[in-house]
């Protein structure tokens, strides 16, 4: 009975549009903490494809050079309703997609092209991919 409890309590926060994004990554960063001659930019070429809070078999299926992630489940981190700058996905992996837009879009609904960022970290290293989403 807990566990029903609970799953109604945060269902809001595991919601997920119907939405449909597609993402293009051209550049990336890496954070070393341990060796900062290690921290540095590259040019890339990733994408990314969510389908009503899934990845893509179309993703999934790239090579991992062309492929942006690895999670397969996505949700969103805002509660409904929240007026904000950007709307942020977390991966059931551990990424972070976080869509820049204008103060309350969100709240209309995203249609078209935003600017994004792709963030990914473990203990010695943060990962940062830019590019772009668009949302239909």
């Amino acid at each position: 009975m807990r566990n029903i409890f609970l799953a109604i309590l945060f269902l809001p926060c595991w919601s997920f549009a119907e939405d449909t994004i597609n993402c293009h990554f051209e550049k990336f960063h890496q954070v070393n903490h341990e060796v900062p001659e290690m921290t540095g930019y590259a040019a890339i070429d990733q994408s990314l494809e969510i389908v009503a809070g899934k990845t893509s078999e179309r993703t999934l299926k790239l090579d991992g050079k062309k492929r942006a992630v690895n999670s397969t489940n996505w949700a969103l981190l805002e509660p409904k309703g929240w007026e904000t700058y950007s709307t942020t996905y977390a991966g059931d992996f551990g990424e972070l997609l976080t869509i820049e837009h204008k103060l309350g879009e969100n709240s209309k609904g995203l249609n078209g092209w935003y600017k994004a960022s792709l963030i990914s970290s473990n203990i010695v290293t943060t990962h940062t991919s830019l590019g772009k989403c668009l949302i239909k």
